[in-house]
């Protein structure tokens, strides 16, 4: 494989990508595509599940962003609660948030 992959589903996939970005064959368009894939990858391991429906007039459990109010065409409002997503990408490639901000300070290195 040469150059940025097509497909990142493997560990192996990200630490090609890693390597690759370092090299001088990567593009600034090429790394700064590689800088916004892994920093997705740290900071989207949360997810919004439905928690209840408020009352009328009922004020949510919390803030914005760990709490969050829709309302549905009926009128019914209704609460959902910012979780620690399981099935994120960071735990399916098993990086740690540290691991990421490691390749992430090795990319700005180069």
């Amino acid at each position: 494989m040469y150059g940025y992959p097509k497909v990142i589903k493997t560990r192996q996939d990200v630490e090609y990508l890693v390597s690759y970005l370092g090299t001088d064959w990567a593009t600034d368009d090429n790394k700064q595509r590689g800088l916004a894939y892994l920093r997705a990858l740290r900071d989207k391991t949360q997810h919004y599940v439905f928690d209840r429906v408020l009352a009328e007039g009922e004020e949510p459990d919390g803030p914005e962003p760990e709490y969050r109010v829709t309302e549905d065409e009926d009128g019914a409002r209704h609460q959902h609660v910012l979780v620690d997503d399981p099935n994120a990408p960071i735990h399916r490639l098993d990086f740690t948030a540290g691991e990421v901000n490691q390749l992430i300070q090795t990319v700005e290195s180069h």
